[in-house]
């Protein structure tokens, strides 16, 4: 009989190179992979992004013209690459709605061009999590009740119930803290959503903002193609160079080429240097 000399370091071994692959997957950013609808379906649940746009190109056309003497033929293109300040004129109606409370707040910190409509916790406006501390005095509660009569030898319908006591946690435990579901609208408009997804599409964000934010720029992309392609990450956008203190390394994968390559048919040859 054959023996493996450190089997059992087996176990490890296979998590470890799980974790690798794992890391790698995350690190290419294939979007449309299984891994983002794995974390959709067991980690974010059913949140549901909605964009309707505002205005329109002629609306930009007609602030082009407030600055010269004649008629504009820009387009939506051309304004968003450029990042000159009539691209503030497309505005966006933007709500997610059952999204985690720290998400919200990520979002919403992007001020600038942004209005946000969250919605409260506040236990007397019928908001998110409500009367999340009363719900865990109760439990306390029944919990020292149980306790009490098992202590003094009273064990009838004690299982049933610590049943219901762990129900009502799992409902806190979905219904409380960062992950409390709540709903965020935007009033925005295109350059700060340029500007928001230079950080909510990095890899250094939250996994499940960046999710999020996939979703927004989806949704973006059936109103607006030529804004969904210059949504892109920072590294994206500086052309590989990466501002953060701790760098993912992901401007040095494959798919970081291939989002650059994307990104860059947005310009001509001349506007990336290489004509005269």
């Amino acid at each position: 009989m054959i023996r493996i000399r450190g089997y059992k370091y087996i176990p490890f071994i296979f998590l470890f190179f799980l974790n690798r692959i794992i890391t790698f997957v995350i690190s290419i950013e294939i979007l449309q992979n299984p891994l983002i609808y794995f974390i959709q379906l067991f980690l974010m649940k059913d949140f549901v992004v909605s964009v309707r746009k505002v205005t329109d190109e002629s609306l930009m056309q007609e602030a082009c013209e407030m600055t010269f003497l004649g008629k504009s033929r820009q387009q939506l293109l051309s304004i968003y690459k450029s990042e000159h300040s009539p691209a503030r004129t497309q505005l966006f109606w933007i709500t997610a709605k059952n999204i985690p409370l720290f998400i919200a707040t990520h979002l919403l910190r992007h001020h600038v061009g942004s209005v946000p409509f969250q919605l409260t916790c506040r236990d007397d406006r019928k908001g998110g999590n409500p009367g999340l501390i009363a719900k865990v005095s109760s439990v306390v509660e029944k919990l020292s009740l149980h306790l009490n009569m098992h202590q003094n030898g009273y064990n009838d319908g004690l299982e049933e119930a610590l049943e219901d006591s762990i129900q009502e946690l799992e409902w806190l435990k979905e219904n409380s803290d960062r992950y409390t579901p709540v709903n965020l609208g935007l009033f925005v408009n295109a350059q700060s959503l340029i500007d928001m997804a230079k950080l909510r599409l990095c890899l250094q964000a939250h996994k499940e903002t960046v999710l999020v934010f996939q979703e927004i720029k989806k949704q973006i992309e059936l109103v607006d193609p030529a804004l969904s392609s210059v949504m892109v990450r920072k590294c994206v956008y500086r052309g590989g160079i990466c501002g953060e203190s701790t760098c993912c390394g992901f401007n040095n994968t494959p798919a970081f080429k291939i989002e650059l390559e994307q990104y860059l048919t947005n310009f001509s040859e001349k506007q990336q240097g290489l004509c005269k």
